[in-house]
């Protein structure tokens, strides 16, 4: 999963306009997905991963498979729809939900735009 993060992050920081929702953003969300788990950090306009990091500053938690959980960072399916499905759950306040749904439906790149890439 940390891999599949990695690409996520790297499709974000190419993609300005995305870069724009967070401008003003911090928060803190554990990703947890079978064994892994790691938090996403969105601060001061930008997107980092930590691994092994304390609980204790997270805002909410975003929780479920494998397959899932790729489907998200790569935006293939939005964060609500997993969750309605059963395949993810959340702890998340609303706006935050809204905020990661967004990012993550944003940043996947497209096939006939990756191809040229």
């Amino acid at each position: 999963m940390m891999e599949t993060a990695q690409t996520f992050l790297e499709n974000f920081n190419r993609q300005g306009h995305v870069q724009e929702l967070i401008k003003q953003v911090d928060i803190r969300v554990a990703l947890r997905c079978e064994q892994e788990s790691f938090q996403l950090v969105i601060k001061s306009g930008g997107i980092f991963l930590l691994a092994n990091a304390d609980d204790q500053q997270v805002k909410g938690e975003v929780s479920g498979n494998a397959v899932a959980m790729k489907q998200l960072l790569e935006g293939t399916d939005r964060l609500r729809d997993l969750v309605r499905q059963g395949k993810l759950t959340i702890s998340l306040p609303l706006r935050t939900t809204l905020l990661l749904e967004s990012i993550f439906f944003l940043t996947k790149v497209e096939e006939d735009c990756a191809k040229i890439i």
